[in-house]
């Protein structure tokens, strides 16, 4: 009998599965085509069949189905059938409505008289005999166009609003959005078009709030998403059908973002309005200040949006002493962690700036924009002004990356102004990171000489630590083990003694 035989008995590999996340998450596993995702559609005019029959959820359908959704829409109203393209045609989308009571619309709306067309009421009704899976909600515009304050849709409508949704359905994954802009909007709305920034703002803050309690809520961004000079209809309203298609891109991509799929990762890195450390004394700092192992325990930090001259600005940064001659450039440092079994092969940055930007990934810079090429200064200008909605949208930036390190990485931007004397700053950012995912490692046992080995892939394995026992029983009894893991080729290898006691392992993040 060889050594290895006559040990065998007294070790038993075992893996603890580790890096899921503690918040519920949708799991695409759980679902197929016998199993579907109920998605419930909720909102006013875009999402309802008054202007374009299907609206944004006949662009939407193909979408899911493509990247391999397997999905139908519930609600009580339904759309006329397009051939093969839609039909999935339930919905809960009420034109005109508005969040909380009461209707602002001059007549009844799918059975709903006029004073009842709000979605407090809506969809308290729609989710009696309905759990979806997937909340998709479109609604603030009538809210802001009519002249409701944002602060209180927000803090008031929208919350009593969320709190109904998980009352109902406590597991649903709700996606709110941002509304599209109102600047020259028709019935009046553009009136009320500088309330839709701050409206979006603090609907950021609650998702934050919202998401670090546990819940699952999602921030999309049509906003961001729906091209002002043409994706509207002659109202600037309502979306025309590149509107409605750039819409269920951007419900798409949220989607992504809150799957939990075997072969591939989106994730967003850092939310919109998320807190940064900033430095706002006009210094001089050169390049040393975009690199990880920078000392920023001295600098200020507070929640995006930061800047200053804004009525959606959350935190206010400083600009100088001289009105006239205000800071040419502030920085911001933010770190974004990476799953170990997590292989990013792509970025998404999403930059919302006034005006112009910098931006650098530990240390180094990797895309400018608005700045002018070359040697960069801190007191190089912007090379144009941002004004109105522009400073407000999220531009993205994809960029492909290799060998981005698992665990702690450093954003760093710096944001210039386009002339000393603007009246207002602006800066938040959104970072999605896509690739794929490792599988949890094997752990394995060889004989060598008098000796066990017990190996493990360097490749997905990096970050475990050998644990054993001799008691299954005791929860606690798990130690690290002793021996020093070594490399060799692809492998880590711990040697271990034969031992006359049944001893069990297992791999184990910190």
């Amino acid at each position: 009998m060889t050594l290895l035989n006559s040990h065998r008995r007294f070790f038993c590999l075992l893996i603890l599965l580790v890096g899921t996340t503690a918040r519920g998450e949708l799991i695409l596993t759980n679902f197929s085509a016998t199993n579907l995702i109920k998605v419930m559609a909720i909102g006013d005019s875009i999402t309802d069949d008054c202007v374009t029959n299907g609206a944004w959820r006949l662009f939407l359908q193909p979408q899911l189905e493509t990247n391999g959704y397997p999905f139908t829409f519930v609600g009580r109203q339904s759309s006329v059938v397009v051939s093969s393209v839609f039909t999935k045609t339930k919905h809960e989308g009420y034109c005109g409505a508005v969040i909380g009571a009461g209707g602002v619309v001059s007549g009844p709306v799918h059975g709903y008289a006029a004073s009842d067309v709000y979605l407090q009421k809506i969809v308290r009704d729609a989710l009696t005999n309905t759990s979806p899976d997937v909340v998709l909600v479109m609604i603030g515009a009538n809210d802001i166009g009519r002249g409701r304050n944002p602060y209180y849709v927000v803090t008031n409508s929208v919350v009593n609003l969320l709190n109904l949704i998980y009352s109902y359905v406590p597991n649903a994954n709700v996606v709110l959005t941002k509304i599209t802009t109102l600047d020259n909007a028709g019935l009046g709305y553009s009136v009320y078009a500088t309330n839709v920034p701050i409206y979006n703002s603090r609907l950021q803050v609650l998702v934050n709030q919202r998401r670090a309690s546990g819940k699952n809520v999602f921030l999309a961004d049509m906003f961001s998403a729906v091209d002002y000079n043409s994706m509207f209809l002659s109202d600037h309203l309502h979306p025309n059908p590149p509107g409605l298609k750039a819409i269920a891109n951007e419900w798409t991509a949220r989607m992504q973002t809150i799957a939990v799929r075997t072969n591939q990762i989106t994730s967003v890195l850092i939310n919109g309005g998320a807190d940064w450390k900033y430095s706002d004394t006009g210094q001089n700092f050169g390049t040393n200040w975009a690199q990880p192992n920078f000392d920023d325990s001295g600098w200020s930090n507070g929640l995006a949006r930061l800047g200053y001259g804004d009525p959606a600005t959350a935190t206010t940064v400083n600009y100088g002493g001289d009105p006239t001659n205000k800071f040419v450039t502030t920085y911001f440092r933010r770190s974004f962690v990476v799953p170990w079994n997590a292989v990013i092969t792509n970025l998404n940055f999403r930059v919302a700036r006034s005006d112009g930007a910098a931006v650098w990934l530990n240390g180094q810079e990797i895309f400018r924009t608005n700045l002018p090429s070359g040697l960069i200064s801190y007191t190089n200008l912007a090379l144009t002004a941002m004004t109105g909605y522009t400073a407000h949208i999220f531009y993205p930036t994809n960029l492909p990356v290799t060998n981005l390190p698992t665990g702690t990485n450093l954003i760093a931007v710096e944001i210039h102004q386009s002339a000393v004397t603007n009246s207002t700053l602006g800066f938040d950012m959104e970072l999605i990171g896509s690739g794929y995912l490792l599988p949890t490692p094997s752990l394995s046992i060889t004989q060598a000489a008098n000796n066990l080995l017990l190996s493990w892939p360097i490749t997905n394995g990096y970050s475990f630590t050998l644990y054993s026992t001799t008691n299954l029983a005791t929860a606690g009894s798990w130690t690290m083990t002793p021996a020093l893991p070594q490399t060799n080729g692809s492998q880590i290898v711990v040697t271990q003694s034969p031992d006359t006691r049944a001893k069990f392992f297992r791999l184990q993040r910190p």
